[in-house]
């Protein structure tokens, strides 16, 4: 009977401290993929990078915990799967995974514009004129 009440006492001494110690520190939600470390990122306000808030440095790529993507800490896009790990040991965005071909196509009234890559086209109810790198054409209609 005395060490039961021992250790009911101990309990009521020890529980508490073991709760607020589990509930005293949020957890990380992110990884900075260079250092493996559980980072809490914000942004930073002048370059709108991604910065650890504890070590106030930038992070390059990190990993988020709950969906796994991994994201390019200066444009907030997820680059799963488009990144390179080098000799080093830092990893590097992998460009043939991006497209730089990027077509736009505006209608805006009389006028429609079209750009695919170097190529630019502009049409209106008078005439059509296409740009392809230094060459320039119009064509008028009749």
């Amino acid at each position: 009977m005395r060490n039961l009440k021992t250790l009911l006492k101990t309990a009521l001494v020890i529980s508490p401290i073991v709760i607020l110690a589990s509930c005293g520190k949020p957890e990380a939600k992110f990884e900075n993929l260079e250092t493996g470390e559980k980072v809490f990122i914000i942004k930073d306000p002048e370059t709108g990078f991604a910065m650890d808030s504890i070590a106030n440095k930038p992070v390059k790529f990190y990993v988020d915990l709950t969906t796994k993507d991994t994201i390019y800490g200066e444009t907030g896009v997820v680059v799963n799967n488009s990144i390179i790990k080098t000799s080093e040991g830092t990893y590097i965005l992998d460009e043939s995974k991006f497209d730089d071909n990027v077509e736009v196509d505006i209608n805006s009234g009389d006028v429609k514009i079209k750009v695919d890559g170097d190529e630019t086209k502009i049409k209106t109810d008078e005439k059509k004129i296409k740009i392809d790198g230094d060459e320039k054409k119009v064509k008028y209609n009749n």
